[in-house]
Order: C-alpha cells, then structure tokens, then sequence
C-alpha cells in the first residue's frame, strides 16, 4: 500500500512535533539546531500573483456580445 500525499501544512506540522519531542533545551543538540535549522520563508499568498489581466479576461467573458 502506498503512504499518502503530505500537504505542506501537515509537513510542518510534524517538523514543528519532532523538533518539540523529547529535546532538552540545555542539551548541546538543541542549542546547534535552534541556532543553524532556519525555519523556510513563508510563501506568498496566491491572490498576490493574480494579474489584472485575469480578471479583465473574467469580466470580459460574462459581458453579453451583441
């Protein structure tokens, strides 16, 4: 059987659990990864790369033609 799709929000969410469970925050481990594993750049929201000429495309095809 194979393993299922993992969406970005559930990847994160089980990075945030590992990197949470059963580490020190005295431990040496603990201190390299909080100072050297950056957390990625959040990515930017889909309606900002939408274009003007999308929607002028939209509202162009719902005009009635005469």
């Amino acid at each position: 059987m194979a393993k299922p799709h993992l969406s970005k929000q559930r990847v994160a969410k089980m990075r945030e659990r590992e990197a949470n469970v059963g580490v020190d925050p005295e431990d040496e481990a603990a201190r390299w990864l909080a100072e050297n594993d950056a957390t990625p750049p959040p990515e930017p929201p889909k309606a900002a790369r939408k274009s003007k000429l999308l929607h002028q495309f939209r509202a162009r095809g719902t005009r009635t033609r005469p």
